[in-house]
């Protein structure tokens, strides 16, 4: 028997805060994101007993070859799979197999969706109950607790929940996640509009980004407060602008995200990321942002459709690469599961 689970990546396209540290001071934070259809990471638990993990990089398999590791051995790219095990108790001999066709270090939640995938796949294995909420809350304790990665909840919540567009809010109390559920022309408009690139890995850790948020905030602290209020605002504004399918409004205020961010995050940019912020702006588009925490990673620009062949050239010629997405839509979940 073996059981496969699927899980989307997401697109942060607002940013109000989702961080302990932003919760505790600001009282709340909130986050507009969006998964894809087009880009996953998929978990194949079977039983042949080899105690193995196989590595599948569809994205870059030039660069990144398939790879095998024994599960006794010490290396990064098993951190994730131990400490799920861990926190499940899963005491078996199985193997792993993770597939993916998402770039490293994308900044669309990558980890989070790994992680989400092997405890479903566990959980399906073992024939238990799963929900959304649990998985992304056991999936937000490992990876903040057990493995001490600092970031935010929305991760995890957007690879659990899937369904496209999402409006999630951070409190004391919990997090709450409200499906956008916009009309297929809303979304088809978006899918054309909004262009996707993948520009480098982190020059930085996310990690590092994440830690010199946190001591900006603890240095800086009524400034950082008065940004991220800017920027919940703010994504509250997008929110509305999603559901009213007034997507030139929508265009301005992710302009107005990606600015903010760089405001709010010492090492979210870098020189050449600046210089494609600029190249883009020359060439057409009218909002854009870097998604995750920055440094690398992917980049999207909202292009009017006149201006996408001069833009695309430019974008092409500073050694970007386009990336062919797909949101999901309401109807789709996060966590796809088989048993064979």
């Amino acid at each position: 028997m073996k059981v496969i689970c699927r899980v989307p990546v997401r697109i942060n396209l607002a940013n109000g805060g989702d961080t302990d540290y932003y919760i505790k001071e600001a009282g709340w934070g909130c986050v507009v994101n969006a998964t894809l259809s087009s880009h996953f990471y998929e978990v194949e638990l079977n039983e042949d007993n080899n105690f193995k993990m196989d590595i599948v990089d569809y994205f870059d398999y030039a660069h990144n070859m398939n790879r095998t590791y024994k599960l006794d051995s010490d290396f990064s790219e098993l951190d994730l799979l131990k400490a799920s095990l861990k926190e499940t108790g899963f005491n078996g001999r199985n193997s792993f197999v993770s597939r993916t066709n998402v770039p490293m270090q994308s900044g669309l939640g990558g980890s989070s969706s790994v992680c989400v995938a092997i405890l479903s796949a566990i959980k399906h294995y073992r024939n238990e109950q799963i929900s959304p909420h649990e998985i992304a809350s056991m999936a937000y304790s490992i990876e903040r607790n057990r493995l001490n990665v600092p970031g935010g909840y929305q991760d995890q919540y957007a690879a659990a929940f899937g369904a496209g567009f999402n409006y999630m809010e951070f409190r004391n109390d919990g997090v709450s996640v409200e499906n956008l559920n916009l009309s297929d022309e809303v979304i088809e408009k978006l899918e054309k509009n909004l262009v996707l690139y993948y520009i480098s890995k982190r020059s930085v850790s996310g990690t590092e980004v994440h830690k010199a948020q946190e001591q900006k905030a603890a240095l800086e602290w009524e400034q950082v407060k008065s940004l991220l209020i800017q920027k919940r605002e703010n994504a509250v504004k997008i929110k509305a602008a999603l559901l009213s399918g007034d997507l030139s409004q929508f265009a301005s205020l992710l302009k107005i995200d990606g600015e903010l961010k760089n405001k709010l995050s010492p090492k979210a940019s870098n020189e050449f990321i600046d210089s494609l912020m600029e190249t883009a702006y020359s060439n057409g588009a009218i909002g854009g942002k870097i998604s995750g925490a920055g440094s690398g990673g992917c980049m999207f620009f909202y292009v009017p459709e006149e201006k996408q062949s001069q833009f695309k050239q430019a974008m092409d010629n500073s050694g970007a690469i386009e990336m062919n997405y797909r949101f999901q839509r309401s109807y789709e979940p996060g966590i796809l599961l088989k048993k064979l």
